[in-house]
């Protein structure tokens, strides 16, 4: 097991902002005064972005197990496929309730959970089972950010399983943010109707 510290660093820092930024917002909100809608609206991309990005040019995760290059023609044929699939059946159910956010917010989540995978990925050496550390520790984030909110949204939970689905059977970054604004558009649409 290998758990670098720049890797350690990255993914706590991503696991973490949510709920610091719960709790630190409010204090520095007024201070920034016209500032801070601007602040507001870059956050999320900050958040999904940053970490991630960051982790992947210092070189602490590689791109390979981030799922963003080394694909065979092949491969994006066969994952491209699977993503149609996997599309079909998750929208088949098609659940009407709740609030499902802007396609956006899936590219946005993305590279964040990608983060995860890549770590738990080169942690243990083994990109299956690195996957399911990956899942842990975007659930983690998300329980750890409902438990300071005070809520829980079972939107994100559910984002979150058919993320991990799409990239354990692509391992492909970009056809799983494909996918997940995709099935955001699907039910979004599927809820106005």
């Amino acid at each position: 097991m290998n758990l670098g510290w720049e890797t350690v660093v990255w993914v706590g820092l991503a696991v973490a902002s949510p709920a610091l930024a719960t709790r630190l917002w409010p204090r520095f909100r007024e201070r920034l005064g016209d500032w801070a809608e601007l602040v507001e609206r870059f956050a999320p991309w900050a958040h999904g972005f940053g970490p991630a990005y960051l982790a992947l040019f210092t070189g602490a995760i590689r791109a390979r197990e981030a799922g963003l290059l080394g694909h065979q023609p092949l491969v994006w044929v066969g994952s491209t496929l699977a993503c149609a699939i996997w599309l079909a059946l998750a929208t088949a159910w098609r659940p009407l309730a709740g609030h499902w956010p802007d396609p956006a917010r899936g590219v946005l989540d993305e590279p964040r959970w990608t983060l995860y995978r890549a770590a738990g990925s080169q942690w243990l050496g083994q990109p299956q089972i690195g996957g399911l550390v990956g899942l842990a520790l975007a659930l983690s984030e998300w329980g750890l950010g409902g438990w300071v909110q005070g809520r829980f949204e079972w939107q994100t939970l559910a984002r979150l399983a058919s993320s991990s689905v799409v990239f354990a059977l692509t391992r492909n970054f970009w056809l799983t943010a494909l996918a997940q604004a995709g099935l955001l558009i699907l039910l979004r649409r599927g809820r106005s109707t």
